[in-house]
C-alpha cells in the first residue's frame, strides 16, 4: 500500500520513537523507575503485551496515538479535521488496524457532504462589498473540500487504494459547488484568495467541470492566467501546460479570440526556449497557426454554420478534436436576463452579483478644485469590496466618471483594461496594445446609473 511505502521510507532516517499503548503507558508512568533508571512495570502488568510503533518523525505521534485509540474504540475521534482523518487513515493502513481505513474515509465523506460544507459565494452570495460572503461561518468559508486539497501529500495512491476514489470525486463536486463560477471566483475577495491558494489539482477540477459556470469562456482563460501569475513559482511548466489545455478555446467569444489569441501566440514565439519558470510572457502554449484556426472557428459562431463544419472537417487531419481546446460542450451559464446596474445574474436561482463602487468625496472635491474653464476631469471609482476592478468577458473593467467644466451632468463610463495576468506587455509584443474591447461587446453589458 502507498501508506506502508511512505512510512517505511521515512523510517530509513534512523529516528525511531516507541509509543506504548495508552493503558500500559499510564501504568508505567505511575510505577516510577528502578535505581538504574529503567522503568519498572507494575505488578500484574509485566506480562501484558506492549505495542511499540516506529515513527518517522515527531509529527506522526498524534496520528499513531489516534490509530492505537481506534484499535481500542473502533471510532474516529469526534471533531477530527480532514487532515487528522487523512493522517489516521495512513497510519491505520500501515498498522493494518482493521476497519480504520473505512472509518476514516466515511468520516471525510461525512464532512464533505455535511450541510454548509460546500456553500460558497459562487451560487448564492453577492460579490459586493456588503454581501453575505464575509458573514459566512468558518466551516462555510473553509469547507472540507478545500481542506482536502490542502493535504495533497497525505492522499493515498489511487492505483493502490481505489477506495479513496469516491471520496475524491465527491470532493471535486463540492469544490466546484463552492466556487460556483469564474465570475464569483474572480470578483469575490474571499473566493479569489482561496482560488489563488488552490493547488494545481484543485484548479484542474474546476477547469474540467461542465458545472463550473462562466459568462463566456474568455473569463475562464482570465481565471487561469490569474492563478498562473500567482503560482508560477510552485507550478512547473508541464503542470501549467496541462492546465492551459483544459480551456475550451473553441468557445471563446469571436471578439476576444481575435484580439487576445494572436497576442498570446506572439508572446509565446518570443519566449526564450530555456526560460525558467512557468509564468511570465509567453506562458500560454499556443502557436500562431493554432491561434489563426481558433480565430476563424470562433468567428463562425456568428457567421456561417456551414463554414464552421468545413473548418471542423479540415482540422481533423491536423488536430485532436477530442482535446478540451476543441470542445463545444458548454459550461453552465452564470448570466441570466438583460443588462442590470453593474450586475451579473448567477446560477439557477437568478440571484445577482452586484459589484458596488464609489468615489470618495475628498477625492472628488480635490479633482474639481483644480478644474479650469474648458477642462475636464476623469475620476476612477473604487469597488467597495476592496478589489480594484470587475472581471468579466476575459477583461478587467473600471467604473469612472468624466466631468467637463460647467456641464450640468457628468458622464459615467466603464473602462476596459487588458489584465496584467496575460503578460502581454510591449517587451513581448514589440509595441503597445490598442483598445481591443468596449462595454458593448460584453455578453450582458452592464448599464451605469
Amino acid at each position: 500500500m502507498k501508506a506502508n511505502q511512505l512510512n517505511v521510507n521515512k523510517r530509513s532516517c534512523g529516528d525511531v520513537q516507541q509509543v506504548q499503548a495508552p493503558a500500559a503507558a499510564a501504568a508505567a508512568a505511575a510505577a516510577g523507575s528502578s535505581s538504574d533508571g529503567a522503568a519498572v512495570p507494575p505488578v500484574g502488568l509485566a506480562c501484558l503485551p506492549v505495542l511499540r510503533v516506529p515513527l518517522g518523525c515527531a509529527e506522526e505521534v498524534p496520528s499513531a496515538l489516534a490509530a492505537i485509540r481506534f484499535a481500542y474504540t473502533g471510532e474516529v475521534a469526534a471533531g477530527s479535521s480532514v487532515r487528522e482523518a487523512l493522517e489516521l487513515y495512513r497510519q491505520g493502513q500501515y498498522l493494518q488496524v482493521k476497519g480504520c481505513g473505512e472509518s476514516c474515509l466515511a468520516a471525510i465523506t461525512s464532512k464533505l457532504t455535511a450541510l454548509g460544507s460546500s456553500s460558497g459565494g459562487g451560487r448564492g452570495s453577492s460579490g459586493g462589498g456588503n454581501s453575505g460572503v464575509g458573514g459566512r461561518s468558518s466551516a462555510q468559508s473553509c469547507p472540507a473540500a478545500l481542506q482536502l486539497y490542502e493535504c495533497l501529500r497525505l492522499w493515498p495512491d489511487l492505483a493502490l487504494e481505489a477506495a479513496f476514489t469516491p471520496v475524491l470525486l465527491e470532493a471535486r463536486k463540492r469544490l466546484v459547488a463552492h466556487f460556483g463560477d469564474a465570475l464569483a471566483a474572480l470578483n469575490t475577495p474571499e473566493l479569489r484568495q482561496q482560488l489563488l491558494a488552490l493547488p494545481a489539482e484543485g484548479l484542474e477540477a474546476l477547469l474540467e467541470s461542465d458545472d463550473f459556470g462562466t459568462d463566456v469562456e474568455d473569463s475562464v482563460l482570465l481565471l487561469l492566467a490569474t492563478w498562473v501569475e500567482e503560482n508560477s513559482s510552485r507550478a512547473d511548466a508541464e503542470v501549467v501546460e496541462r492546465l492551459c489545455r483544459l480551456v475550451r478555446l473553441a468557445q471563446l467569444s469571436p471578439d476576444f479570440a481575435g484580439a487576445v489569441l494572436p497576442l498570446l501566440a506572439c508572446a509565446r514565439s518570443a519566449r526564450p526556449k530555456r526560460q525558467s519558470g512557468a509564468g511570465g510572457p509567453g506562458w500560454f502554449p499556443i502557436t500562431g497557426t493554432e491561434a489563426v484556426f481558433f480565430i476563424s472557428y470562433c468567428a463562425t459562431t456568428v457567421s456561417s454554420a456551414a463554414k464552421r463544419l468545413r473548418l471542423h472537417e479540415t482540422a481533423q487531419a491536423v488536430h485532436d478534436l477530442q482535446a478540451p481546446w476543441f470542445s463545444t460542450k458548454p459550461r453552465r451559464q452564470c448570466l441570466m436576463g438583460s443588462a442590470v446596474s453593474f450586475a451579473a445574474a448567477l446560477g439557477p436561482s437568478a440571484r445577482r452579483h452586484t459589484f458596488e463602487w464609489s468615489i470618495h468625496q475628498e477625492k472628488l472635491e480635490e479633482q474639481l478644485r483644480g478644474l479650469q474653464p474648458g477642462g475636464e476631469v476623469h475620476i476612477c471609482g473604487s469597488r467597495d469590496s476592496g478589489l480594484d476592478t470587475v472581471c468579466t468577458a476575459g477583461f478587467e473593467w473600471r467604473p469612472s466618471i468624466v466631468y467637463k467644466h460647467g456641464a450640468a451632468v457628468a458622464g459615467v463610463f466603464l473602462c476596459c483594461d487588458l489584465p496584467a495576468a496575460y503578460h502581454l506587455g510591449e517587451s513581448s509584443l514589440g509595441g503597445p496594445v490598442t483598445q481591443v474591447m468596449s462595454p458593448g461587446s460584453l455578453p450582458c453589458a452592464p448599464s451605469s446609473t
